[in-house]
């Protein structure tokens, strides 16, 4: 902990995870003391929130918390726990001045003006790279499928969390670039693009039952059969960033993010991934999807970022 001045708490509670940082209200947006802890029950998080905030050093003024699920109202409960996260009971309970919650997709489109040239890389080239082109769409696997929309009226930031992954309409689309047949096991896009969607189609296609890391594990070793399912699964971002492309008219460009979508980055090719992209349609549109650029979100910790950015936003 840094001594002196006000600081504020960072908190991303993810699906199994929760990463904390501190920061100091002093503009330069620097995050320091990060952690990352496993948790299993909401109780536990109550324990390691009155340890973080009982243990600073300086003056805290309030807790930003992003968490994996849908704002609904002023709280959010969590997509894969039966946990309820809200502001009002952590500050009563805390003795915390402010307390703010986002949605954790939220909390990353915040994160993007916070960003450097070295913390992207391009996966398709396109016209409109500037910080006023927008919308902008963040998209990424994760515990479920996580996208917001980033834009900015009169110079201010605005993100929008959407619940994309819970949609049913592009399923098939999906299962039928990895070869398989519609069933009950999918029912909406996040049974296939996420952690967990991952895991389901590896066993579904080569039997063998893997969390998305031991898959990753897979591509690393050079196995062909996982090597050409990542590939795949590849190609389903492309295609399904160049459909949010146009559903949202993300003039500012597609921004890829999550853990394990920084851990696919060497397995990118990047012209099957602008022709995938711009794909079969009318040439008009195709000129709309040449201009877009697809970038994947490098930097670590991306949540905390995004809180911090929007505490300054706030205040």
């Amino acid at each position: 902990m840094q001594p002196g001045g006000k600081h504020v708490l960072l908190i991303d509670l993810g699906g199994t995870n929760m990463r904390t940082a501190y920061a100091a209200l002093d503009g330069n947006n620097k995050i320091f003391n990060i952690e990352k802890i496993k948790i299993g029950h909401l109780d536990e998080f109550y324990q390691y929130l009155d340890q973080l905030i009982s243990e600073a050093s300086c003056e805290l003024e309030s807790v930003i918390i992003s968490v994996a699920g849908p704002k609904n109202g002023d709280t959010i409960t969590m997509t894969n726990r039966n946990w309820k996260i809200c502001p009002e009971e952590i500050k009563k309970k805390f003795g915390i001045k402010n307390c703010y919650l986002l949605n954790d997709w939220e909390a990353i489109a915040y994160s993007l003006s916070s960003l450097k040239k070295e913390d992207f890389k391009v996966l398709k080239k396109g016209s409109n790279v500037g910080p006023k082109d927008i919308p902008k769409f963040v998209l990424g696997p994760g515990t479920g499928l996580g996208a917001a929309v980033y834009s900015r009226v009169n110079d201010i930031e605005y993100v929008h969390p959407t619940e994309l992954g819970n949609t049913q309409s592009s399923v098939n689309h999906y299962l039928d670039i990895f070869g398989i047949e519609p069933s009950k096991n999918y029912s909406i896009l996040e049974d296939i693009l996420s952690g967990p969607g991952i895991s389901s189609v590896a066993e579904d296609l080569l039997g063998e039952n893997l969390s998305a890391e031991e898959i990753l594990q897979r591509v690393e070793s050079k196995d062909k059969q996982y090597i050409e399912l990542i590939e795949k699964y590849i190609k389903c971002f492309a295609v399904l960033s160049s459909e949010a492309a146009l559903s949202y008219n993300c003039y500012g460009g597609i921004y890829l993010a999550g853990s394990f979508m920084r851990g696919l980055e060497k397995y990118f090719d990047l012209d099957s991934f602008t022709n995938d992209f711009i794909g079969t349609r009318k040439q008009v549109h195709q000129e709309f999807l040449g201009n877009i650029p697809v970038f994947l979100v490098r930097r670590e910790f991306t949540p905390l970022y995004g809180n911090l950015n929007f505490y300054t936003l706030k205040n």
